[in-house]
């Protein structure tokens, strides 16, 4: 079966690229195999599509996040008064999916002050330049509004 789809990939190339050259004829090779690598699995394309609208809706909050958090981690670093508490914090995430605790884990990244710097399993490990309470913020908000794009409820 998978053969039978690359071949109606190239012969949909052929047809509407009109070449027949050698040189043609083998980068329509390539880009039909591309094609086939990236849609043999419709079930993953579904649910990317399926939660598009949700994280596209999650990209400004988490891009006010991260302004918010540079305004803070610069405010602690040029004010010697105020402490730096540099914490290492492992907590457990709810979730199931793969794709929704790597996106909690970048999104704790993205975020100035924060590191997700091990993720096993369900079981996320972060620096906090801020200490604790920072944490806090992806334990909370965070995991809720990821949650939220992948249809995974914090309980």
């Amino acid at each position: 079966m998978p053969l039978l789809v690359f071949a109606i990939y190239f012969l949909l190339w052929l047809l509407l690229s009109g070449h027949f050259g050698p040189i043609e004829v083998g980068l329509g090779i390539v880009a039909s195999a591309a094609v086939w690598m990236f849609t043999r699995d419709f079930e993953a394309w579904s649910s990317v599509l399926r939660v598009a609208p949700r994280f596209m809706a999650y990209l400004p909050w988490l891009l006010k996040e991260i302004v918010l958090a540079n305004f803070q981690v610069a405010r602690v670093v040029l004010d010697p008064r105020l402490p730096i508490d540099p914490t290492v914090v492992p907590f457990r995430v709810p979730f199931h999916d793969d794709l929704t605790i790597a996106t909690l884990a970048n999104s704790i990244t993205l975020t100035p002050g924060t590191v997700t710097l091990d993720v096993e399993g369900q079981e996320l490990t972060v620096h906090s330049l801020l200490g604790p309470e920072a944490v806090a913020v992806c334990q909370g908000p965070m995991a809720r509004r990821v949650g939220r794009v992948f249809g995974e409820r914090m309980p």
